[in-house]
């Protein structure tokens, strides 16, 4: 909660000021935003060990091979990564960027799930006998 109240202030006051300098330093304006956006990312990356180490913790207790999970966490990771590149593209007027930064993220979390789909495979042929 603390740090959610810390990410929207940060996001607000650089928001705020970003449209204020937008008319007459639209640079300034842009790169004030993207320095406010590393400031969240890496604020947010702080939660991230906590949510790996119950991940870790799941796939152990579950009896998961690294095979089944690391492609879901990959894919999320794809996921995040595209949306905020998406997002630092809009806010800078590149739509085409914008979109080509989507399809991107969208076609790489495919690819980062094959494995686990062959793993499904692999799965089925062996249980249907083949």
């Amino acid at each position: 909660m603390e740090l959610m109240v810390k990410v929207a202030a940060i996001a607000v006051v650089a928001a705020l000021l970003g449209v204020m300098l937008r008319e007459r330093e639209g640079t300034a304006a842009m790169l004030l935003t993207l320095a406010a956006c590393v400031v969240v990312v890496v604020l947010a990356a702080e939660m991230l060990a906590p949510v790996l180490n119950v991940a870790a913790r799941l796939q152990e207790l579950a009896g998961l091979a690294s095979a089944v999970t690391a492609p879901l966490f990959k894919t999320a990771a794809i996921g995040l990564i595209a949306q905020i590149a998406a997002g630092v593209c809009a806010d800078a007027g590149a739509r085409g960027l914008e979109k080509a930064v989507e399809l991107a993220g969208s076609l790489l979390a495919v690819y980062a799930s094959l494995p686990l789909v062959s793993s499904v495979l692999d799965l089925l042929q062996d249980l249907l006998g083949g």
